[in-house]
C-alpha cells in the first residue's frame, strides 16, 4: 500500500509539475509580449516629441522670421514718414514715392487712406473740406519756384538775393519741398475768408492727429521750419507720431530732430 501510496503521488506531484511549468511559460511570453508592447509604445513616442519639437522650433523660426521683417518694414516706414526735406536734406530729381491717383491729386500710398478717413470725417461733421495739393513732381516744383521768384522781383522790386529769399520761404526750390513726398496735403474750403479763420481749419487744428496729420508750418516757428505760417498744409506722420508731437508741443522739425538723436 505504501509503495502504491507514493507511486500515486508522484504521479500527481508530475502532473502538477507540468501544470507549473506551463504556466511559468505562459507568464513569461506575455511579460516579454508586454516588454515589446512597452518598448514599442516608448519608440512611437520619442516620434511624435521629436516631430512636435522640430514643428515648434520650426514654427518659432518662421515666427522670429516674420517679426524681423515686419519690424523692418515698420522701422523704415516711419523713417520715410519723419523724413524732412528741406535745403540740408534734399531729395534726388528723380525720386518719385508710390502714389495713389486721384481725379486732381495724387497722394502717397501710405496717406491715401487716413486722408480719406479724414474728409469723411469732415463732411459727416459738415465741414467743408477738399485736398488743394498732394505730390508735386520734382519739375512742377521748379515751375512754382521760378514763377513765385520772377513775381517778387517784378512787383517787389527785390534784389536777386532778397527775392530768393522770400521765395523760399513761400515755395522751396525743386529738391527741397516735401510735396515731392507725397506725404504732404495742403487742404481748401469754400469759405470765403482766409484759410486760418475757417471752420475747417478749425476742426483740423482739433482732429487732425486722430488721422495721423500735424500742421507742418505753424505760426511763430519759421525759425524752426524756415518756413511761412502756411494753416493749410499738413503732414502725415502716423497717428502715434502725430500724438506724440502734440503732446511735446513740438514741430514735425523738431520732433524728427528729437526721434533721430534717441
Amino acid at each position: 500500500m505504501r509503495g502504491v501510496y507514493n507511486k500515486g503521488f508522484k504521479k500527481k506531484r508530475n502532473k502538477y509539475s507540468v501544470h507549473r511549468s506551463s504556466t511559468s511559460m505562459g507568464m513569461e511570453s506575455t511579460a516579454a509580449l508586454n516588454i515589446v508592447r512597452v518598448v514599442v509604445l516608448l519608440l512611437m513616442l520619442g516620434v511624435v516629441v521629436a516631430t512636435v519639437t522640430i514643428g515648434v522650433k520650426s514654427f518659432k523660426n518662421e515666427t522670429n522670421l516674420t517679426n524681423s521683417s515686419q519690424y523692418k518694414s515698420e522701422t523704415e516706414q516711419n523713417e520715410l514718414l519723419l523724413r524732412v526735406v528741406n535745403k540740408s536734406t534734399p531729395l534726388d530729381g528723380n525720386y518719385v514715392p508710390e502714389l495713389v491717383e486721384h481725379t486732381d491729386y495724387s497722394v502717397n500710398i501710405l496717406a491715401e487712406k487716413p486722408l480719406n478717413n479724414l474728409l469723411r470725417a469732415a463732411g459727416e461733421n459738415g465741414i467743408n473740406l477738399s485736398v488743394d495739393c498732394a505730390y508735386v513732381s520734382f519739375e512742377e516744383q521748379d515751375k512754382l519756384y521760378k514763377k513765385t521768384y520772377n513775381k517778387y522781383r517784378k512787383s517787389s522790386g527785390l534784389s536777386q538775393v532778397k527775392a530768393q529769399a522770400k521765395t523760399e520761404t513761400k515755395v522751396p526750390q525743386a529738391g527741397r519741398s516735401e510735396f515731392q513726398t507725397g506725404l504732404l496735403i495742403r487742404f481748401k474750403t469754400d469759405e470765403n475768408k482766409n484759410f486760418k479763420d475757417t471752420t475747417a481749419s478749425r476742426w483740423l487744428e482739433r482732429n487732425s492727429v486722430d488721422y495721423g496729420f500735424v500742421l507742418r508750418y505753424p505760426e511763430g516757428k519759421t525759425a524752426q521750419t524756415s518756413m511761412s505760417p502756411d494753416f493749410a498744409s499738413y503732414r502725415y506722420v502716423g497717428e502715434d507720431n502725430a500724438y506724440v508731437m502734440r503732446s511735446l508741443g513740438k514741430t514735425f522739425n523738431e520732433y524728427s530732430y528729437y526721434i533721430a538723436s534717441r
